[in-house]
């Protein structure tokens, strides 16, 4: 599963060094290296009192800056592990971060959302029919989802099976496999339609800039 990886990946940060207080990053970063593709101005120019999901938020980071921003975010990840680090890092801030399965956060609530994020998080690592259908069931009127992952072109070859398996190496020299969904951006446009979204723009993002490659494949959409 893949919160067993992130458990131990938690685990392994940890053993690195303590988690202590963080202030909030400045700025929302969609990709693995800092400054590079858009910032959180693809949710809205004022985020002042949005109501907002990160499905799988991780260490917290992304939240916490959507919470400085002024959103009422709620950061959910399936890791136990990965959470605590959160609520270390950013529990002063306001966000609020629970230990659950985005499916089962989506599912269980009744308030409509003005935004659902999602970086390299449960969108690419959870069956996409059921959770794109439950984003759009939570989400408001104009409401805007906005997920990245790794782009499906990222070692120049797109995978035949959208469905991989990756072998993920910790710091400490332990493997685990990772289930994706690499999709091409036109298959996610169409996923995102049939769940009653629609797509405002694709980003094919190079992280590094000099990438050969594009490495981040970024999504945004809107509930009609």
């Amino acid at each position: 599963m893949t919160s067993t990886f992130w458990d131990a990946h938690a685990a392994a940060r940890l053993t690195q060094g303590p988690a202590g207080r963080l202030e909030p990053p400045l700025r929302m970063q969609w990709t693995q290296r800092p400054g590079i593709g858009p910032g959180t101005e693809i949710l809205g120019e004022d985020l002042t009192g949005r109501r907002i999901v990160e499905l799988g938020c991780g260490a917290g980071h992304n939240t916490a800056h959507l919470a400085a921003a002024g959103a009422t975010i709620v950061g959910v990840d399936a890791s136990a592990g990965q959470i605590r680090r959160a609520v270390t890092h950013y529990g002063h801030t306001g966000a609020q971060f629970l230990n659950t399965s985005a499916i089962r956060h989506l599912d269980h609530g009744a308030e409509t959302l003005d935004a659902i994020v999602s970086v390299f998080g449960a969108i690419g690592t959870t069956e996409p029919s059921r959770l794109l259908t439950a984003c759009s069931r939570r989400l408001a009127h104009q409401g805007v989802l906005a997920f990245c992952l790794p782009h499906p072109q990222r070692t120049g070859i797109v995978p035949i099976c959208p469905r991989t398996r990756d072998t993920v190496t910790l710091p400490d020299g332990t493997t685990h496999i990772v289930e994706r969904w690499d999709m091409e951006s036109g298959a996610w446009v169409r996923a995102l339609n049939r769940a009653g979204l629609s797509v405002t723009a694709v980003h094919h993002l190079h992280a590094p800039a000099d990438a050969r490659w594009p490495t981040t494949l970024l999504i945004t959409a809107r509930k009609p």
